[in-house]
Order: C-alpha cells, then sequence, then structure tokens
C-alpha cells in the first residue's frame, strides 16, 4: 500500500512540477515567438498491463496481458494537451468453482478501460527529436467474467486516476505552421514509449495496475 501511495505522490509531483515548467516555458515562448504545432494527433499503443487484481496469474496463466489501445488529443498549446484513451483486455483461463473453491472449468475476462487525461509536453521548439512528458487522468473500467455454467458478473467501476510519463521520438515532419492556406497540411509523426500507473476499483476490488506502452503517433493540422 505504501509503495502504491509514494507511485502516486512521486506521478503528481511530476505533474506540478511539469506544469512549473510549462507556464514558465510558455511566457518565454511569447516573448520569443515560440512556435504552434499540429492540433490534432491520434495514436495507435500496444500496452504490456500487469493488472493489480488478486489471483490474475492463477487464473490466466501469466501476471500480465498484452492489448491494443486507440488514443486521440487536442492540443491547446505547444505544451498542453488534453485527449481520452480506449483499451481492451480479453483473457481467457480457469475460472474457480463456486463449491469448494477449486479451479475447473473455462473463464473469459474481459476489461474495457476508458480514459480522460491532459499531458504538459517539455518541448520548446519544432524540430525537437526528443519529447518527453508527464500526465494525469480521470480512468473509468468495464469488466465482465464469464465462467462455465456459471452467471456472468458484469458492471463498471468506480471513477479513478491514471498518471503517466513517457518520451517521444521524432521520426518525421511535413509542412510548417507558417505554410499558406493552400499548401499541403503540416503534420509530424512520432514512435514513444510510455509507462503508466492505472487505480480503479469496485467494491474494494483494484482493477488496475501498471502498464508499459510503446505506438505511433500522428499529429496533423490542416490549413
Amino acid at each position: 500500500m505504501l509503495t502504491r501511495l509514494a507511485q502516486a505522490t512521486c506521478l503528481l509531483g511530476l505533474a506540478l512540477l511539469a506544469l512549473l515548467f510549462a507556464a514558465d516555458a510558455s511566457a518565454q515562448a511569447s516573448t520569443l515567438g515560440g512556435f504552434e504545432s499540429p492540433r490534432w494527433t491520434y495514436e495507435l499503443r500496444g500496452v504490456y498491463f500487469r493488472p493489480d487484481l488478486e489471483r490474475f496469474e492463477t487464473f490466466y496463466g501469466d501476471n500480465h496481458s498484452a492489448f491494443f489501445a486507440l488514443a486521440g488529443t487536442y492540443r491547446f498549446g505547444d505544451r498542453l494537451e488534453l485527449g481520452g484513451e480506449y483499451g481492451l483486455m480479453k483473457e481467457h483461463g480457469v475460472g474457480l468453482l463456486t463449491q469448494g473453491g477449486a479451479l475447473g472449468g473455462s473463464v473469459a475476462f474481459r476489461l474495457d478501460q476508458f480514459h480522460v487525461f491532459a499531458n504538459w509536453i517539455f518541448q520548446s521548439e519544432s524540430t525537437q527529436r526528443v519529447v518527453p512528458y508527464v500526465g494525469v487522468g480521470l480512468l473509468a473500467m468495464r469488466y465482465e467474467e464469464a465462467i462455465e455454467q456459471q452467471p456472468t458478473v458484469e458492471g463498471r467501476t468506480d471513477l479513478g486516476w491514471s498518471g503517466r510519463a513517457g518520451v517521444r521520438f521524432q521520426v518525421a515532419s511535413h509542412g510548417s505552421a507558417g505554410a499558406a492556406s493552400g499548401d499541403s497540411p503540416y503534420s509530424r509523426s512520432f514512435v514513444f514509449v510510455e509507462a503508466q500507473r492505472m487505480s480503479a476499483k469496485v467494491d474494494d476490488v483494484e482493477l488496475g495496475g501498471d502498464a508499459v506502452i510503446v505506438g505511433f503517433r500522428m499529429e496533423f493540422e490542416f490549413h
């Protein structure tokens, strides 16, 4: 429990530092002219997830899962973006029998994750190749567990939280922010790696966990 509290405190501390940095950098950018990033983004995300769910390894044969997720953001400035993320985890394993507590019968588990988040971006110029970021957000999950010859259990968690920190690596760009309206769209593409901590509970059962994410990000702006 203390470890989880320390992780949450660290993430919130990083977010506060990012906010202070962003405010200072934005003030400097206003003085020096700054630059304008593409407003819209989408991300394709591959997720390695280690859930905190008790006995997950017993039921599903491993202590982790892997799945894909999608995210999109709108950028309000060069250093602030708001977005949403959806991920779907599916696992199959061996369920717990109601009598005696023994394992038996197949079980299918589905977990839908819904995030709304804000990211602070450590970027000082449009050509910057390595771009760190941190973020915090709200999280809700919908779960469904179907054990053979037993009623399906389904529901949703209370509203939880998520924290993230990552690094983006710019791989290509096309056009520029100051291009004329008749020119081609302004876009940038990145690959990234991200660490994420999630927490969402239902009846004091934790369905969150830790994740490592790799993915592709496209930023674009139509003139």
